[in-house]
């Protein structure tokens, strides 16, 4: 990983996207001591959100397992807000909104 200053990072911005592009460098923008962005390559972009995706999955899987409560469907609960609220919401507009 490269440390480069924000000033720097401006003036040289086409050569860090080359290294990233063709060493797969990974580059941290610094500003006055602060690490304030990084630059990475799409793949790598690609791997965290995957990752981030699976973390939420397993999250999702964890809640349902531990959870002692009935899960509801989305149209469940438009009906249910729409019978305390006197609304009349659908999965089709509130999607279209």
């Amino acid at each position: 990983m490269t440390k480069v200053e924000a000033t720097q990072a401006q003036e040289k911005f086409s050569e860090i996207l080359a290294l990233v592009e063709n060493r797969q460098e990974r580059i941290v923008i610094e500003s006055e001591g602060q690490v304030i962005a990084a630059v990475i390559s799409y793949a790598d972009l690609k791997r965290l959100e995957a990752l981030e995706d699976a973390r939420d999955v397993a999250d999702v899987q964890r809640a349902i397992a531990e959870s002692n409560s009935e899960f509801y469907s989305v149209e469940e609960v438009i009906t249910s807000y729409n019978e305390l609220h006197g609304t009349d919401f659908t999965v089709e507009n509130i999607l279209n909104d």
